[in-house]
C-alpha cells in the first residue's frame, strides 16, 4: 500500500464520521449576492496590570479592514456566559516522559478554571469524530485526561487501525501520524465553530507539529486548512508544551505560528498558570461586528483593531477569510441536504369575494415599516337573493413577502355605529392593524357565517407603500356622523373609518389624512373638491395637527352637496417635491 493510502483512509475517516455528525464546514457570513456581510471579530481587552476592561463602547473602537475604516453595529461584551473548550492530546508528539505533566495541569484546569456551565470536550488523535460531544461532564473529561499516554518515538501499533493503515519505516509512520494530527485538529476547529459565534478555545497539548508532507492530488488538511478553520469559527488555539523549560522549546515547529495566528497563546514553561490565562480570555472579552462588501474571493482579509482610550492594551484576531465560490457552493448544497423536506401546499388562486367590501389603510409605523390596517363591512344585499346566509365574521391571515405570518386573527365587520373594542380583554377586534416591509403583501380571508360555517374565500396581494424618506401621503380615513353629537364624539379613539364611500346629504365627513416627509413639520397638505368629472368646484380647509405624527383633519358637511360622485384632491407639499392623491365619495338625497 502507498504511503498515500493510510492518509487518506485517516482522512475520509474523519469527513464522513463529520457528516454522520451532522457537522458541516465554516458556512460563508452571506448568502451568494448579497450586498453586504457581518464580520465579527473578538477583541480582548487589558490594563496596564493585565486586568480585562470591560467597561469600552462602540465609539472605543477603531477598526480598519484592509486599511479601510469600518463603522462598528454592535460592540459587545461577553461576560458570565457559559464558555466553549475543546483539548486536543497529541499523544503521537508528546513523550513519555512528559506524560504526569501534562495529566497534571490538564486536570486541574479542569477542577480549578472550568466553571458549571462551561461545555469541554476531550479528544486523542484516531478519536472517532462521532464521540464529538461538548458536555459538562467532568468525571468523564478526568478519565479520559488520566488514560493519556505520550507516544512520540514509540512507532509500535497498538489498535487493528494502526496495525492496518498507519505501518512502514519511521519516517513513514511519522509522517502519516503528522497528517493524522493535523487533519483531527482541523476537524475539531469546524465542530466547534458549528455551535455558535462566540469565541471558542481549543487548547493543543504537544511539543511540536511539523509541516504535513504535500501529496500530489490529495487535498489533505494543512497548517494553512486549520489556520482558515479556526478563524472562520471564532476558534483561539493555545498551544501546551508540556516539556519541562530546560527541554527547549517549540521554536522550530509550528505551534507558535497557529497560535499567533488563531489570537491564542503559547504555553510552556508554568502550564497551570497559561491554561489559567486562557480561561480568562474566553471569560471576558469584546464581540464586534461591522458589514463589510461580500468578496467571495477567497483570501484572507486583514482587520486591524485599535482603542482610543489611553492606558488599554487589545488582542485581536488578525483578521477573516472571505469565502471562496467553492465555499458559496459548498454552504448552499449542504443547507439542501440538511433541509427538512416539506412539501408545501399549493398557493390558493387569487379571488376577489362579493360577499365583503374590505379597506386597507397605510401609515408610517413607529419603527419605520409600514402600518397596515385592515377594515371590511358585508356587500350589500341583493334584494331576491334568499339563498346566500348573511356574513359574520372571517379570519385574515396576512403573509410578507418571504411567507412570514404578519397576522392572523378573527376580524368583525363594522360599519355605522360600530365601536372598536379592542381595549376590552378578550372582544374579537374589528380592525386588524401590523407592520409590514415594503413590497407585496398576500392576504388571505375565510368567510364565514354566524355558526363558523365557511360562505367563500378571498385571496388577494396588494402592495406594501414605502413611506420612509421623501413627501408621501398615508391612506386618508374617512369618519362619518349623522348630527353634532356624533361628530363631537370622533375625536374619541375608539372611533372606527368607515369602508363604504357613499354618504347621505344628511351626513357630515371628518376626513382624516397622515403626511410624511423628511422634515414632517414642513410639509404641508392643500385640498380641493372636484366634480365627478374632475373640474374644480372649490378649495377644502385643511386643520393641520397639534403635533408632529398626527394627522391633519378635513371637515366636510355634506349638506350643501347635491347628489352624485365627487372628488377630493389632496397635495402634500414639502422640501421641493409634491405627490397627490385622490379621494372618491358619493352622495345620495
Amino acid at each position: 500500500m502507498g504511503s498515500a493510502s493510510p492518509v487518506r483512509a485517516v482522512v475520509a475517516a474523519a469527513l464522513s464520521s463529520a457528516v454522520l455528525a451532522g457537522q458541516t464546514p465554516p458556512a460563508a457570513p452571506a448568502l451568494p449576492g448579497a450586498a453586504s456581510r457581518v464580520v465579527a471579530i473578538d477583541v480582548l481587552a487589558a490594563d496596564a496590570k493585565g486586568r480585562a476592561v470591560e467597561t469600552l463602547k462602540a465609539a472605543d473602537f477603531v477598526v480598519n479592514d484592509g486599511g479601510a475604516a469600518q463603522t462598528l453595529e454592535s460592540a459587545r461584551l461577553v461576560t458570565n456566559e457559559p464558555r466553549l473548550f475543546a483539548i486536543y492530546f497529541d499523544e503521537y508528539h508528546v513523550s513519555a516522559a512528559d506524560i504526569d505533566r501534562a495529566r497534571a495541569a490538564l486536570t486541574r484546569f479542569i477542577d480549578h478554571e472550568l466553571q458549571p456551565r462551561d461545555e469541554l470536550v476531550v479528544m486523542k488523535p484516531l478519536d472517532s469524530l462521532l464521540t464529538i460531544k461538548l458536555t459538562t461532564d467532568r468525571d468523564a473529561a478526568r478519565s479520559i485526561v488520566a488514560d493519556f499516554s505520550g507516544r512520540k518515538g514509540d512507532y509500535a501499533p497498538r489498535t487493528a487501525y494502526e496495525r492496518n493503515f498507519i505501518a512502514g519505516t519511521p519516517a513513514r509512520i511519522e509522517s502519516t501520524r503528522t497528517q493524522v494530527a493535523w487533519s483531527g485538529l482541523n476537524a475539531l476547529a469546524v465542530h466547534l465553530g458549528s455551535r455558535s459565534d462566540r469565541r471558542k478555545t481549543l487548547i493543543v497539548v504537544s511539543d511540536g507539529l511539523a509541516r504535513a508532507d504535500h501529496v500530489r492530488g490529495e487535498a489533505m488538511p494543512t497548517f494553512d486548512t486549520v489556520v482558515r478553520s479556526a478563524n472562520r469559527s471564532n476558534v483561539a488555539i493555545y498551544a501546551v508544551d508540556p516539556r519541562d523549560a530546560q527541554d527547549g522549546d517549540a521554536a522550530s515547529t509550528l505551534l507558535p505560528a497557529l497560535t499567533t495566528e488563531t489570537d491564542g497563546r503559547m504555553i510552556a514553561g508554568d502550564l497551570v498558570a497559561g491554561l489559567a490565562r486562557a480561561a480568562d480570555d474566553a471569560a471576558s472579552y469584546y464581540l464586534l461586528t461591522y458589514r463589510a462588501a461580500p468578496q467571495e474571493d477567497g483570501k484572507f482579509h486583514p482587520v486591524d483593531v485599535r482603542v482610543v482610550r489611553k492606558n488599554v492594551d487589545v488582542r485581536a484576531r488578525k483578521g477573516y477569510y472571505a469565502p471562496s465560490p467553492d465555499d458559496a457552493l459548498r454552504a448552499e448544497l449542504l443547507a439542501r441536504i440538511n433541509e427538512p423536506k416539506v412539501t408545501k401546499p399549493p398557493e390558493p388562486a387569487p379571488h376577489v369575494s362579493p360577499l365583503i367590501r374590505p379597506w386597507f389603510g397605510m401609515a408610517l409605523g413607529p419603527t419605520g415599516r409600514t402600518r397596515v390596517t385592515f377594515l371590511w363591512e358585508p356587500a350589500a344585499h341583493v334584494p331576491g337573493d334568499r339563498a346566500r346566509r348573511p356574513v359574520s365574521r372571517l379570519v385574515l391571515t396576512a403573509l410578507g413577502t418571504d411567507g412570514t405570518v404578519l397576522f392572523e386573527n378573527t376580524v368583525l365587520p363594522t360599519g355605522a355605529g360600530v365601536v372598536d373594542l379592542k381595549n376590552v380583554p378578550g372582544a374579537t377586534p374589528v380592525r386588524a392593524v401590523f407592520d409590514a416591509a415594503p413590497g407585496r403583501l398576500r392576504l388571505r380571508m375565510s368567510i364565514q357565517d354566524a355558526s363558523g360555517d365557511v360562505l367563500d374565500r378571498d385571496v388577494r396581494d396588494i402592495t406594501i407603500t414605502d413611506l420612509r424618506g421623501g413627501v408621501a401621503i398615508g391612506t386618508p380615513e374617512v369618519l362619518r356622523a349623522r348630527n353634532d353629537r356624533e361628530f363631537r364624539a370622533l375625536d374619541a379613539e375608539a372611533s372606527v373609518p368607515v369602508v363604504a364611500r357613499e354618504f347621505s346629504r344628511m351626513e357630515r365627513l371628518l376626513i382624516r389624512v397622515p403626511v410624511y416627509g423628511a422634515g414632517a413639520s414642513n410639509v404641508t397638505l392643500s385640498a380641493r373638491l372636484l366634480s365627478g368629472r374632475g373640474s374644480a368646484m372649490r378649495d377644502l380647509p385643511v386643520i393641520a395637527p397639534p403635533r408632529p405624527g398626527l394627522p391633519n383633519e378635513i371637515d366636510l358637511p355634506l349638506a350643501g352637496l347635491a347628489a352624485g360622485e365627487y372628488l377630493i384632491d389632496l397635495t402634500a407639499s414639502g422640501s421641493g417635491a409634491e405627490v397627490r392623491e385622490r379621494l372618491s365619495i358619493r352622495v345620495t338625497p
